[in-house]
């Protein structure tokens, strides 16, 4: 392979964005050693190998395409999350109702249980069961 299909230039601030650093830091990196560049008409340009921008460009996409997608998910768990408070309100109190019916139909029946006798206390208590209480208005 020829040095020319696989080295490229590219300007400190197109370097910048591929590497999502500032313009600055790409100038410091040059001055410290750390990336190689030459100086051309328009300032610094930067020398990349061609595979490796391509690979950055290809992590780059994949990086903003994840980034949108935790958006997504963050949005999802957040309405999970509003419907779950809702369900467990409603839960609590559904449960406080039932504990409330279940105490009144235990203090109503405690007295029927006494004066009944046993063959016919059974299905009387069943249907006193199976009713739903009235409130009174």
């Amino acid at each position: 392979m020829k040095e020319s299909q696989t080295i490229n230039t590219l300007s400190v601030k197109e370097y910048a964005s591929l590497i999502n650093k500032s313009d600055k830091t790409v100038y410091k990196m040059i001055k410290e050693g750390l990336v190689g560049a030459k100086k051309g008409m328009n300032g610094y340009e930067v020398v990349v190998d061609t595979y490796l921008t391509s690979r950055c460009k290809d992590i780059n996409k994949s990086l903003f395409d994840m980034q949108g997608l935790i958006q997504s998910f963050t949005k999802e768990i957040s309405s999970l999350k509003t419907a779950t408070a809702y369900f467990e309100k409603r839960l609590n109190e559904l449960e406080s109702k039932s504990l409330k019916k279940s105490v009144v139909k235990k203090k109503l029946l405690k007295p029927l249980k006494k004066v009944m006798k046993k063959p016919i206390r059974k299905k009387l208590l069943k249907k006193v069961m199976s009713k739903p209480l009235k409130r009174g208005n």
